[in-house]
């Protein structure tokens, strides 16, 4: 689970060879209809959601390669039920949405390439500018390694949904950063885990909250102490009235500022101290990383929404204070799929990359957002 600046190693991605770089691909004949030795499938039904402005939707294809043939992929055009395309993904943008499992330095052109046997995962997200799909599948253009001829493929067919959770804040207060929030290339989104023999992309929609002053800092003082942090001791709340499903206490708190961790991180300790509610309708929530001994519910308990669940802290895989808060399809940190909700809240700004570039862009006036998720680094007040 990434948590600022820290991940546990994800399943990532493959590729090599001799590459025709697919901007050229609709330059050709292209040969239809012929059958493709090339595994395609949307593991998780995608879910239009509304962020920044606008609606998305965010889902993965995967794509396994079952031949002894190295093939290189050339574009994919998502199509809706009525037969209208959605903008093509190709050269620049393709190798953006693109990472193999098991060599996940590859760059460039080598993206393109899936070598045989080789799964390859693209990273799909896709800007709505009019009604949503019922239905999206998915035209694919490939070549082989060993010659020009290109060929396409109709495959992916998955169904989408608009069924979307409305939840309450899981904060309260003001200058509340969305690090590492949904975007289509923040770590969250990008982070593969295999549980039980199944990858799970329980993070889809994650979001480390962190509070930052004007200047984008997340503290004052000395950064070896959890004091020192804004959101430190901040109350956690329920997001709606459920039931409290899995309760983890007594993990000690990690020391700020890049330090050895606590504790051994493994999936026990991962999310650190943490509470699990059930929203109902297969609907979890989960709030990560609070302090020890502040946790004021126990499991099989109701919780009513905005009630205090527990206190922000710095345990597990976390280097620095923050909650860390997702909702998912199963009571399991990361044996489960990450789920895009609907909440109301009060966009203050733009945040730069709070480990990196830590900055704060004000906009004026603040604008009042309905039924929303914020996106990587928005500053929110709730």
């Amino acid at each position: 689970m990434k948590l600022i600046a820290r991940c546990l190693p994800g399943l990532f991605l493959f590729a090599i060879g001799m590459i025709v770089l697919p901007s050229a691909a609709h330059a050709q004949a292209i040969k239809k209809d012929v059958p493709l030795p090339i595994q395609t499938f949307v593991p998780t039904t995608p879910v239009v959601f509304h962020a920044d402005g606008g609606s998305h939707l965010c889902y993965e294809i995967f794509l396994t390669n079952l031949s002894k043939d190295a093939w290189i992929l050339q574009s994919i055009t998502p199509v809706a039920d009525d037969g209208s395309a959605f903008p093509v993904i190709d050269g620049k943008n393709l190798q953006t949405t693109l990472e193999h499992p098991g060599r996940p330095t590859l760059k460039d052109d080598a993206l393109f390439e899936l070598a045989p046997g080789e799964r390859v995962v693209v990273f799909v997200w896709i800007n709505l500018s009019g009604p949503a799909p019922k239905e999206l599948k998915h035209e694919l253009v490939y070549k082989r390694a060993s010659g020009p001829q290109l060929f396409e493929m109709t495959a992916g067919k998955t169904a989408v949904s608009t069924t979307l959770p409305a939840i309450a804040a899981p904060l309260r207060g003001k200058n509340w950063v969305a690090a590492n929030g949904p975007s289509n290339k923040s770590l969250h989104r990008r982070t593969i885990i295999v549980i039980a023999g199944t990858p799970h992309l329980a993070q889809r929609f994650a979001i480390d909250w962190v509070q930052a002053d004007d200047n984008g800092l997340t503290h004052r003082g000395d950064k070896n102490d959890n004091h020192s942090y804004y959101c430190y001791g901040s109350e956690a709340l329920a997001v709606a009235d459920a039931t409290v499903v899995e309760v983890k206490d007594g993990i000690p708190e990690n020391t700020p500022g890049g330090g050895p961790l606590a504790v051994e991180i493994n999936l026990d300790t991962i999310a650190g101290n943490h509470v699990n509610l059930d929203l109902g309708n297969g609907v979890f929530a989960m709030y990560a990383h609070l302090q020890p001994g502040s946790l004021r519910v126990k499991v099989g308990d109701k919780v009513s929404s905005g009630q205090v669940i527990g206190l922000v802290g710095n345990t597990g895989n976390s280097s620095e204070p923050h909650l860390h808060f997702q909702l998912m399809d199963h009571n399991s940190p990361l044996g489960s799929e990450g789920m895009p909700y609907a909440m109301d809240y009060q966009l203050t700004g733009h945040a730069g990359d709070i480990d990196v570039n830590p900055k704060l862009e004000r906009i004026s006036p603040p604008q009042a957002v309905h039924g929303s998720i914020p996106a990587e680094d928005e500053v929110v007040d709730f």
